[in-house]
């Protein structure tokens, strides 16, 4: 399959006479309501801008370990330390963090149909913005072309924006909701007076890093006029993606210290 060869029909197709009653009603079955998108943005996963797909190489010259109770030994050392752990370090740039270890992302339907909707129509004038954005994710191995029976469908957000994402209200109708204890943002603040050492991880793209089952990658498959897609990584806008990933982060820091998914904040006594 060929992004490209997609876009360039797709635009011949709409300058077409004609375009505008051309259906398909064999594959996809389920007709999209008139429905405003404000109703429901909780159910939208939007597309991340990655037609600036440059990650650049790891600098270990730029570190920064400077202190004044540190020899210039003591810092080289934690150079090499740093250069010992590069296989779960990522660069500035659009880069793609290394997968999680212990964690995938799985989306269980139970004995669910699956759920076909039509391809959205996309205005002309936003086709070259979706086109840049599906060869970022292409680029960066986030998605890949799909062959699955689920198929929701790719909107703009309403505002001035070009906010374009997956519409996800169908398949969490029938996604089983993961239990999961997740921190509360109260619990922090009356534990502040309690700890010592405050420590602010980062994450970087930290969605990302986990990968999804084949169940999943079919379940969260998306469509729009440039073709049939399915996510290699975890999106955002799934049902189960906040506590899949505060347990990666749980499983990462245990018995280090008590952590919080929101902002990465981690704190120990």
């Amino acid at each position: 399959m060929n992004l490209e060869k997609a876009f360039i029909s797709v635009v011949k197709a709409i300058t077409t006479k004609g375009y505008e009653s051309a259906e398909d009603d064999v594959i996809y079955v389920h007709e999209p309501a008139d429905v405003e998108l404000t109703d429901y943005a909780q159910e939208l996963a939007f597309l991340p801008d990655l037609s600036d797909h440059s990650p650049t190489e790891l600098d270990f010259s730029a570190a920064n370990v400077v202190n004044s109770a540190l020899s210039a030994d003591d810092q080289a050392k934690l150079v090499d330390v740093l250069k010992t752990h590069r296989n779960i370090m990522i660069a500035s740039g659009n880069a793609l963090p290394p997968p999680a270890y212990g964690v995938v992302c799985d989306i269980n339907v139970e004995d669910h149909a699956p759920i076909k909707q039509r391809a959205r129509r996309i205005p002309i004038r936003y086709l070259q913005k979706l086109y840049e954005l599906l060869k970022g994710l292409l680029k960066a191995n986030l998605v890949s072309f799909s062959d699955s029976q689920w198929a929701s469908p790719i909107v703009k957000k309403n505002g001035e924006d070009i906010r374009l994402c997956i519409d996800y209200k169908m398949v969490k109708a029938v996604t089983a909701i993961m239990e999961y204890a997740m921190p509360l943002v109260d619990d922090l603040l009356t534990d502040l007076g309690s700890y010592l050492w405050f420590c602010s991880l980062d994450a970087a793209s930290g969605f990302w890093a986990i990968m999804m089952t084949h169940e999943a990658r079919k379940i969260s498959a998306f469509i729009c006029p440039l073709g049939h897609f399915e996510w290699l990584r975890m999106p955002f806008g799934l049902n189960n993606a906040p506590m899949i990933y505060q347990r990666m982060i749980d499983n990462a820091l245990w018995d280090f210290c008590s952590q919080r998914v929101d902002g990465d904040f981690s704190q120990k006594r």
